[in-house]
């Protein structure tokens, strides 16, 4: 018994040793980190880069566009520029002058550039869910966002979350897909079969596609289809937009108005005329800022202001502030 008692008294003793010990050396890790980190540990926590990391998204990827002046970050879970069923951001970005899309071309994005100015949604781009659609702010910037579910064909099924905007006179597409046999897996309530035209399919049931969209809209989704639905917003709020140099010195000369050949602009030096049917209206000094893209026209003590989305040898485009009329002239 004796034997059995000095055991256990020498085992207490050990473990309240080793206890001290250890505290000890907690102690000594913070009042000499020199002799409880590596010394590459130690470099990093003097940089101050650990304290930088302030949220998650300072630790995502990031894509940076410099010619249509925007830069994004997206978490390592979602793969790019990938047609795949994975969770997947795509990014296309196209010079306004230079689309072609199917009855949606420059024309049409210059009516929805001019929408979104003043808030409103503008014309419909691709096949988007109605109850989806609405204006959600980018920077300085207006954007069309809505989903896409399906297109063209009732046996097509596709999980779209996509933004359209405008800056530095490019069309910008952002679209995050989500993995689509897991939402369909995970929310079969929303989904039927139709033999005779997808066999087996599992298709859309149409009438509850407004029902779906609330659903995940009101963060009551199944895992798979809100980590989908909530990535692409926590995505978007990363946006960060950059504006090219406006070349001001392409402005000088006489541009004619595209929407009414009788109106004419003229900048000769600092001074800006006014035409119509060849006939001088008025005329005033122009100042023009870089930095916010702003054209200033002070006549007499009258101040006309406009912001340039496009200046080169042969377009200039303006938007009249503040009701963001659209403004096209070529030279």
């Amino acid at each position: 018994m004796k034997n059995i008692l000095i055991i256990l008294g020498t085992i207490l003793i050990l473990v309240v040793v080793v206890f001290l010990y250890n505290q000890q050396l907690f102690v000594d890790k913070d009042n000499n980190p020199d002799q409880s980190y590596s010394q590459e540990e130690q470099e990093f926590n003097d940089s101050g880069r650990a304290k930088a990391i302030e949220d998650e998204t300072d630790l995502w990827q990031i894509y940076d566009d410099d010619q249509s002046g925007f830069s994004i970050k997206y978490p390592h879970n979602v793969v790019f520029q990938e047609n795949s069923n994975n969770l997947s951001l795509n990014i296309m970005t196209t010079k306004i002058s230079e689309l072609e899309y199917p009855g949606f071309g420059k024309e049409e994005a210059l009516k929805n550039l001019e929408s979104l100015s003043g808030g409103s949604y503008g014309e419909e781009f691709d096949w988007p869910l109605g109850s989806s659609k609405k204006v959600t702010r980018v920077g300085s910037k207006n954007a069309q966002d809505f989903m896409v579910l399906s297109r063209f064909e009732v046996c097509n099924v596709v999980f779209e979350r996509r933004l359209i905007f405008y800056n530095n006179n490019y069309q910008i597409e952002i679209t995050l897909r989500g993995d689509r046999d897991k939402i369909i897996e995970s929310m079969p309530e929303y989904f039927k079969t139709d033999k005779e035209n997808c066999q087996d399919e599992r298709i859309w049931d149409f009438n509850k596609q407004n029902e779906f969209y609330f659903k995940l809209f009101q963060g009551k989704g199944s895992v798979e289809a809100q980590d989908w639905f909530d990535t692409f917003d926590d995505i978007v709020k990363t946006i960060e937009l950059t504006s090219s140099i406006v070349d001001i010195d392409l402005i000088q000369g006489k541009w004619i108005s595209k929407d009414d050949e009788n109106s004419v602009i003229e900048f000769k030096g600092n001074i800006r005329k006014d035409i119509y049917d060849e006939e001088e209206l008025d005329q005033g000094i122009f100042e023009f800022n870089q930095d916010q893209k702003k054209l200033t026209v002070t006549i007499d003590e009258d101040i006309f202001e406009y912001t340039i989305n496009e200046l080169t040898e042969n377009s200039l485009i303006m938007m009249f502030l503040p009701r963001g009329n659209i403004l096209r002239y070529t030279k």
